[in-house]
């Protein structure tokens, strides 16, 4: 059984820029050779890969294509920074509050 009380263990969470920052450097590629050959600008990239953007379903298999990183990596890893970028920016308050909110079965549901 599932028990609200327990606590989830916090980890850095990392983004495909993350990644793709590791990886052009290893390989010395330029953000301008790497928008060039995934077909976008330098700008692009560089907001990329300062999460001021996120990776879209067709960047992420034009990455692949050209970096051999699977899109679906990338793709998740990028989902769960935002989602953790979420929760740390939540409007919802300390956890005491959040237990009104659970959802709770009605008496006169049989």
């Amino acid at each position: 059984m599932l028990h609200r009380e327990n606590t989830i263990r916090k980890y850095h969470t990392s983004s495909a820029a993350d990644l793709l920052k590791e990886i052009m450097n290893h390989y010395r590629i330029t953000q301008s050779d790497l928008a060039s050959r995934i077909g976008v600008t330098q700008k692009h990239v560089s907001d990329i890969l300062s999460r001021k953007k996120f990776l879209t379903e067709v960047l992420a298999l034009r990455i692949e294509e050209v970096m051999g990183i699977s899109s679906e990596l990338l793709l998740s890893l990028d989902t769960n920074y935002r989602l953790d970028q979420a929760k740390q920016n939540s409007l919802v308050t300390d956890s005491k509050d959040k237990s009104n909110l659970f959802l709770k079965r009605y008496s006169w549901v049989s």
